[in-house]
């Protein structure tokens, strides 16, 4: 896990925390700016894990009866079944890049979170044409903790996105 992605992300969260109002609005850390920053560290590993091209990478962030639900795959069920799709996920696309942008929002329970995730085609699955782009497309996840440890993540983005963002 890259330290220098999880402390960059952890300046520019301290950055917005100066001078926020403690009822945590949208936007900002809650009350609870300790609790919030760890989360965000927790969170920034788990995302460098998810790109570091290892499966079992993220498992060390995630409750074993962990769920992950994600707007174009659906819903997976503890640490086997996540495996298994980002296994998919990283057969299809070797080099993923999950990168948060640096935009938190906080509640008790959890944290939400904008990134951006790439990866280059590797088939001719996107159109011959595309095959060795790039693609980049936004993404939206509010992630759950129980403990120390994310319970649920729940992922947002736009499957025809990829696409776009090849023939922009």
């Amino acid at each position: 896990v890259d330290g220098v992605e999880s402390q960059t992300a952890l300046a520019r969260t301290q950055q917005a925390c100066d001078g926020v109002d403690q009822r945590g609005f949208a936007g900002a850390v809650g009350a609870d700016h300790r609790n919030d920053l760890a989360r965000i560290d927790i969170v920034t590993k788990l995302f460098a894990a998810w790109s570091s091209g290892d499966v079992d990478a993220p498992q060390q962030y995630m409750t074993d009866d962990a769920i992950l639900w994600d707007s174009v795959g659906g819903l997976k069920e503890g640490w086997p079944a996540i495996r298994e799709y980002f296994g998919h996920g990283l057969e299809r696309y070797p080099d993923l890049d999950l990168v948060p942008t640096g935009e938190w929002w906080a509640r008790p329970d959890g944290l939400a979170l904008q990134w951006t995730m790439s990866a280059t085609v590797i088939d001719d699955s996107m159109g011959p044409r595309h095959l060795g782009k790039k693609w980049s497309v936004p993404g939206l996840s509010f992630v759950v903790f129980e403990g120390d440890k994310v319970k649920a993540e729940y992922d947002y983005h736009d499957k025809g996105a990829r696409q776009r963002s090849l023939e922009a």
